[in-house]
């Protein structure tokens, strides 16, 4: 089962994002990366990293995201969402990747219902 689309809230606004490209995923990890960095979490990089994730279906919304009024906690929600969208961070419980129901079985267990013709 593949990751599904996140709603992202901030404000009054929702937009529904679907999971990310590698293009997006590569137009966030400089931004984790420069974030990781500072002692504090960044309001600043939070913002950047859930533009990226509007930019795709959301243009409009991205372009004004800094004009939506919104309290730090909604964008670190909005950002941990886009980073699960991602694989940044772990899937919400009830969602499930592909390979992650096979994660925590033995491996002789993965391939025994396969048998070579």
């Amino acid at each position: 089962m593949r990751l599904q689309a996140e709603t992202i809230r901030l404000g009054d606004h929702a937009w529904p994002v679907r999971p990310l490209t590698l293009a997006q995923v590569q137009a966030i990890e400089p931004l984790l990366l420069a974030s990781s960095a500072a002692p504090t979490g960044s309001v600043a990089a939070a913002v950047a990293i859930v533009r990226v994730a509007l930019a795709r279906d959301h243009v409009e919304a991205a372009a004004g995201l800094d004009d939506v009024e919104a309290q730090a906690p909604e964008i670190a929600a909005a950002m941990a969402s886009v980073l699960r969208l991602g694989g940044f961070l772990p899937a919400q419980s009830g969602d499930t990747l592909l390979g992650e129901a096979d994660a925590g079985l033995p491996a002789a267990s993965i391939g025994a219902a396969f048998t070579p013709a």
